[in-house]
């Protein structure tokens, strides 16, 4: 069976963006591609993976989502400093020029964010093991018996059965789901119900931390607990879809299973074709090649942060070369 690496690329790079602060070359911040291209080494060196494909928010990822809900993400900013936010950009586009080289596929659809496009590949790839490479937690939803993920912020894998820490509780994957509709999400400025945070939720329900509960099954049972508790604002919030802006009734729940539930992703018919090509699609290697790969890590003064060997690209660009012999074949063999 292909086993399939799958690249959150947007979130791994502002690890390194942010994270990596003291790589320059010539004067240019070069942290986020230097941290990128050698984490994706050294994990590919460990393992064993037929395909690789990085998914990218495009600049319009959030605008499906605003239809559904104009707050959506409006809590972030770009970065104010241009400077910065032209250093970040140069080097996202750098790392995709070597990604091509390197025999990676790439996703980037227009009005679509990479959680969407990573949903829609795991529904259409039941044939291939896939690992999704990404800290973010919302991913965790997809995994499967044939999804697994690996996190570069906990250095682990999480897989079928495991749980996910929420505040300071262990969670089982299969949860996340119900609760971010329920309690909403900060980071991207999504409401939650009004007084209803997860030591709350858990406490009505904690059989949210031991088997798979639906949304259904939450209300249902918050109906029984509101019989007994019935001075309880939590409980009367969770019924009538009272957010912090107002009460929403039905509305409340169907807006936020939307925008959180990615069993049904947000992907118009463009961005499925794409994602379908490169799933099934070989590379074409005509252009490619790692004299390139070395032209471009001597402009960018990669070389100064390897070993000091006379074979120091070797090792740096060995186990994309071995995904390169791979991918040639894949397309020899289809011709």
């Amino acid at each position: 069976m292909t086993k399939t690496l799958l690249v959150d690329g947007n979130n791994l790079i502002k690890i390194g963006f942010h994270g990596v602060k003291d790589y320059f070359h010539n004067g240019q911040h070069i942290g986020a591609i230097w941290h990128f291209l050698n984490t994706l080494r050294k994990f590919l060196e460990e393992t064993n993976y037929n395909k690789v494909v990085v998914f990218w928010d495009s600049n319009t990822n959030s605008s499906q989502r605003r239809l559904i809900y104009p707050k959506y993400k409006l809590n972030r900013r770009n970065d104010s400093n241009e400077f910065k936010q032209a250093s970040y950009e140069s080097q996202k586009q750098r790392v995709k020029q070597y990604l091509e080289e390197m025999f990676v596929r790439q996703v980037e659809v227009d009005h679509s964010e990479a959680d969407d496009l990573i949903a829609y590949y795991c529904q259409i790839s039941e044939d291939e093991e896939k690992t999704i490479f990404s800290s973010d937690r919302d991913l965790t939803q997809l995994i499967s018996e044939k999804v697994t993920i690996y996190s570069p912020s906990t250095k682990r894998y999480y897989k079928n059965g495991d749980t996910i820490k929420m505040s300071d509780f262990e969670v089982p994957h299969y949860n996340v789901k119900t609760i971010k509709i329920l309690t909403g999400d900060s980071s991207d400025n999504i409401d939650g119900i009004f007084y209803l945070g997860e030591k709350t939720l858990f406490k009505f329900f904690p059989e949210l931390l031991e088997k798979e509960v639906e949304l259904s099954d939450i209300l249902s049972k918050g109906e029984e607990l509101l019989k007994e508790n019935k001075d309880n604002k939590s409980l009367q919030n969770l019924l009538s879809g009272k957010t912090k802006e107002g009460v929403f009734g039905d509305e409340y729940y169907v807006i936020n299973r939307k925008l959180v539930d990615l069993s049904q992703p947000l992907i118009n018919q463009e961005g499925r074709e794409l994602v379908d090509a490169y799933y099934s699609e070989s590379l074409d290697p005509d252009g490619r090649g790692y004299k390139n790969l070395i032209r471009m890590m001597m402009e960018d003064g990669i070389f100064k942060y390897l070993p000091k060997t006379d074979d120091n690209w070797i090792y740096f660009l060995k186990p994309f070369l071995k995904l390169t012999r791979k991918e040639k074949s894949k397309f020899k063999n289809k011709k």
